[in-house]
């Protein structure tokens, strides 16, 4: 079967329409969100943390399974406790699934997420999976709740202390 230069040139060309097109779903909102967010905790930037929680966000504490309840609440944890640490260097969440609800009304994201600290005793490293629940919010898609498990904390004499 012989296909025409300028067929094939038009099947290449809407292929990639379409792939340039997704830049705006949803889930790709969610994932271009979850890249900034990660740039904020990077940065230490409590500010520009706060800008991805609605104000009834809850977060689950990975080690302890405490909950912070409140987007002010979780913003001040991040900024009076691991940004104050001078051993932390990161966390960064690495999405495996992203995925919209039927009814569009929220974004499910699962995946695996490291933290890093710099100790005495060498870098220690908490990792382990997590939910984040999204939801559309003034034009885009803000976190609404996340869940953390650590699984296993490597790499420092510190890692004794984490439950």
């Amino acid at each position: 079967m012989k296909i025409a230069l300028p067929n094939v040139l038009l099947i290449v060309g809407c292929l990639g329409a379409a792939h340039a097109s997704t830049g705006d779903t949803p889930t790709a909102i969610v994932r271009a969100q979850r890249a900034e967010y990660n740039a904020a905790i990077s940065a230490h930037d409590a500010v520009r943390l706060r800008t991805f929680f609605v104000d009834d966000y809850h977060l689950i504490l990975g080690s302890s399974g405490d909950i912070d309840s409140g987007a002010d609440n979780a913003t001040r944890g991040y900024a009076d406790e691991e940004f104050k640490d001078p051993t932390f260097v990161t966390y960064r969440r690495t999405p495996t699934t992203i995925v919209i609800a039927a009814s569009g009304k929220r974004i499910a994201e699962t995946g695996r997420f490291e933290g890093i600290w710099r100790k005495p005793s060498g870098t220690m490293r908490k990792t382990g999976i997590y939910l984040a629940m999204w939801i559309p919010l003034a034009g885009t898609w803000r976190l609404k709740s996340e869940a953390f498990v650590t699984l296993a904390c490597t790499g420092s004499a510190a890692c004794d202390q984490v439950g």
